[in-house]
C-alpha cells in the first residue's frame, strides 16, 4: 500500500493555514469525510480486518526542491533540463541530484493535488495551494515534505466467518 496523507511534515505557518483551509473546504462539501490521518486510519482498519505482520514506513516526499542551485551555473544557457529520470540518476554531479529532487517534488505536488484538491477546486490546478510562490519558498525553507506511508500486511490465515442473522 502507498498512502499519501493530507497533512504534511515540517509545515510552516503558511502551509498549515493552506492545509487547514483545504480541510475546511472538504468538510464543508461532505461532513462525513474523515480528516484524520489517512495512513493511520487505513492501517488500523487493515489490522481490525485480521491482516497480520503489518509493516509500514514513513517516507518524506519533498514539497519543493531543497538542494542549493549550484547546478544552475553548470546548466546556464542550456534552458530547461529535458533529461529523463534514468539520465539524471546516471549523472553523479549536483545537477543530477537537483534534477531528481525537482522531479520528485513536482510529482509529489501533482499527486497531492489529484488526491485532495481536485474535488474541492472546481477548476482544478488553477486554485492549487502550490500556485503560491511564497508557500513553496516556505516549504523549501522548512524542508516540508508530504507524508507517504508505504506498508504491507499478510493476508489473514483464517477467513472471516460469515454468519446468517435470522
Amino acid at each position: 500500500m502507498a498512502i499519501l496523507d493530507l497533512d504534511m511534515m515540517n509545515m510552516g505557518n503558511r502551509a498549515r493555514r493552506a492545509v487547514r483551509g483545504l480541510k475546511t473546504q472538504m468538510a464543508g462539501m461532505d461532513p462525513s469525510i474523515s480528516l484524520a490521518s489517512a495512513s493511520d486510519t487505513v492501517l488500523r482498519i487493515v489490522g481490525k480486518r485480521g491482516f497480520s505482520d503489518i509493516k509500514s514506513c514513513n517516507v518524506g516526499v519533498p514539497v519543493a526542491s531543497t538542494i542549493p542551485s549550484t547546478a544552475g551555473k553548470e546548466n546556464e544557457g542550456k534552458g530547461k533540463d529535458e533529461r529523463s529520470l534514468a539520465d539524471m540518476m546516471k549523472d553523479e554531479s549536483s545537477a543530477g541530484d537537483e534534477g531528481i529532487m525537482k522531479m520528485v517534488a513536482k510529482v509529489g505536488r501533482w499527486w497531492y493535488t489529484r488526491c485532495y484538491e481536485m474535488g474541492v477546486a472546481p477548476d482544478g490546478d488553477s486554485r492549487s495551494i502550490f500556485n503560491d510562490a511564497q508557500l513553496l519558498n516556505e516549504c523549501e525553507t522548512w524542508n516540508a515534505s508530504f507524508k507517504l506511508v508505504v506498508a504491507y500486511a499478510q493476508k489473514p490465515v483464517v477467513g472471516r466467518r460469515r454468519t446468517l442473522s435470522v
